[in-house]
């Protein structure tokens, strides 16, 4: 990443199959003040955006069932209002991060590290 992006107000979104997961890191960034949405997978993550709008930074999940997450953030580059969103990969693999993505976070993650991310693309409630 270079320079430092701007901050925006909003609600960040968490595309996540396992629902473990993805109520940790929910919890993590709701006690740190952050507004937080939730989707299972890229299908659903797509109505979710219909109703919310457009949230400061999409983490998305690149495995998951009905729409990968690569699937995904192909769908999302291609609506105008949506190309821009700032989106960081999340998975375990060791391949590439896929095109679009800001960053890429191997999981397991440090929380410090999920937390610096957003820090750069949301701003507190």
């Amino acid at each position: 990443m270079s320079g430092s992006p701007l901050t925006r107000r909003g609600p960040l979104l968490i595309i996540e199959d396992d629902p473990g997961i993805r109520d940790a890191l929910s919890g993590l960034l709701e006690e740190a003040g952050f507004h937080v949405a939730a989707a299972a997978n890229g299908k659903e993550a797509l109505q979710v955006l219909a109703c919310l709008g457009l949230p400061c930074l999409v983490l998305v999940d690149l495995w998951m069932p009905l729409m990968s997450g690569d699937e995904f953030i192909s769908r999302l580059k291609e609506h105008p209002s949506r190309c821009r969103l700032p989106v960081v990969a999340m998975t375990a693999s060791e391949s590439p991060a896929p095109v679009g993505v800001e960053a890429c976070l191997r999981k397991p993650f440090a929380p410090s590290a999920l937390l610096e991310l957003v820090r750069a693309h949301c701003t507190r409630k």
